[in-house]
């Protein structure tokens, strides 16, 4: 990988600061509404459960006509709702404590993110906001599982795990997503937000210092819902 020039450093630490702040300063003064962009396997009742507000004020905000369909990709006014950071210091989403087979996953989170020497609060997180910890969905770039992970990731994963590992398994599937979390950590200093967005975007783009433009939206919300995991 090409090492970020000291402009690029500068954008991305000073976005990290941002999205940092943001999440520290929004339990304090929430945003009257967010932003969110859908992923495959939404709904509208789980992004709703997410940031702490009801499928109609989300449906009526959005003109969604047929709340069943939701496009993906989609960029969502979610209103009336405190984001993710609503969720209380290790209160877990209600979303997942009403799946006992996804709750059922945290200790594997736990044993790989301490295995690989990764917070377990940030890989739970990751995994919540990509993919509400569904070991079954896939989406149309071909993400795979609960970490949603790219198959050029895994393929990389593989060879840096040196056993191939079966991304439809939630055993392997968390075990690279923490592995390669561990690495974009390594890549970054320790950076979180910036690892984060390598995570979204890609660890080339975002060390030249190019943003998508959800990327850094993609980043506040895993940040501010990681205290749940806590």
């Amino acid at each position: 990988m090409r090492r970020r020039g000291s402009t690029a450093l500068c954008v991305l630490v000073i976005s990290a600061l941002a999205v940092a702040g943001q999440a520290a300063t929004s339990k304090v003064s929430p945003p009257p509404s967010s932003t969110y962009v859908v992923k495959s396997g939404d709904t509208l009742s789980s992004i709703a459960d997410r940031f702490g507000t009801t499928v109609s004020a989300i449906a009526t905000a959005n003109n969604v006509r047929n709340r069943n369909v939701l496009v993906v990709g989609r960029r969502l006014t979610v209103p009336g709702g405190t984001g993710p950071s609503s969720h209380r210091h290790g209160v877990l989403p209600t979303k997942l404590q009403a799946h006992p087979e996804r709750l059922a996953l945290r200790p594997l989170f736990q044993k790989w993110a301490s295995h690989y020497g990764i917070p377990p609060d940030l890989v739970q997180a990751v995994a919540w906001i990509e993919s509400g910890w569904q070991t079954a969905v896939v989406s149309k770039t071909g993400a795979i599982g609960v970490g949603q992970l790219e198959p050029a990731t895994i393929d990389f994963m593989r060879l840096v795990i040196g056993i191939k590992l079966n991304p439809l398994s939630a055993n392997d599937n968390i075990r690279m997503s923490a592995r390669f979390l561990r690495y974009l950590l390594d890549r970054t200093g320790n950076n979180v937000p910036v690892s984060v967005a390598a995570y979204y975007q890609g660890l080339r783009s975002v060390t030249n210092g190019v943003s998508l433009p959800d990327t850094w939206l993609y980043v506040a919300n895993v940040l501010a819902v990681r205290p749940s995991f806590a």
